[in-house]
């Protein structure tokens, strides 16, 4: 009994061996196959062609949302309660030691609004897309302060002429829209800013729906 035993199991060993080894001989020919299409032309610009289309039909999609009254109000909404949620948040008794201030700089941001404003720093001025111009060279704008609990995870991405200093003239002639948000001078400030490129909140849902803020916090 122990000699059937042993040649039935003698067997069924070479069976799985050939197994394993029909599983390589498939495997090593489906990479063979692989290096082969890649290294076709016509594949590779296939491949870039379907990845080009992709891409193009998820911006047209969150553009098709971004331009809905209804979920553009979701958005704007959903920022508001985010602000009204930090605001209403209680502060911790303070000290008797003196304040001191912490400059236009205000705190060092926590890890996770680091993160946002990485997220957010990695997108077009929001203002100037708005008239279908896109500027990359931007700084980041606090719509509420730079202290309190959140504060750093609403920025918005503006450029130059858009944050903080007057485009000149001849420019602002031609892109009446070009007004910086904190006025210079005379020009500009938060209300001609706003009616110019809309309100601060709603731009901050549309940066945080561009730049998939949500989706980041959640994870």
């Amino acid at each position: 009994m122990a000699a059937i035993r042993e040649v039935t199991e003698d067997a069924m060993e070479r069976k799985r061996q050939k197994q394993r080894e029909a599983q390589q001989r498939q495997y090593e020919r489906q990479r063979a196959r692989q290096r082969e299409r890649q290294a076709d032309p016509a594949y590779r610009q296939q491949q870039h062609d379907k990845a080009v289309r992709s891409a193009e039909k998820r911006q047209a999609k969150q553009l098709e949302r971004l331009q809905s009254p209804e979920y553009r109000a979701q958005l704007v909404e959903k920022a508001r309660q985010k602000q009204d949620t930090a605001a209403s948040k209680p502060t911790a008794p303070k000290k008797t030691t003196p304040i001191r201030s912490r400059g236009t700089r205000g705190r060092t941001p926590t890890a996770q609004e680091r993160q946002i404003m990485d997220k957010l720093g990695a997108l077009p001025c929001i203002a100037c897309s708005q008239h279908g111009h896109y500027t990359y060279e931007i700084s980041l704008h606090h719509i509420d302060g730079r202290v309190k609990e959140g504060a750093h995870e609403l920025v918005l991405p503006l450029c130059n002429w858009h944050h903080q200093h007057a485009a000149p003239a001849d420019l602002r002639a031609q892109y009446p829209w070009l007004i910086p948000v904190h006025a210079a001078g005379a020009v500009g400030g938060r209300k001609a800013f706003e009616t110019a490129n809309g309100g601060q909140l709603e731009l901050l849902a549309q940066v945080y729906q561009m730049a998939g803020v949500e989706t980041l916090k959640q994870s």
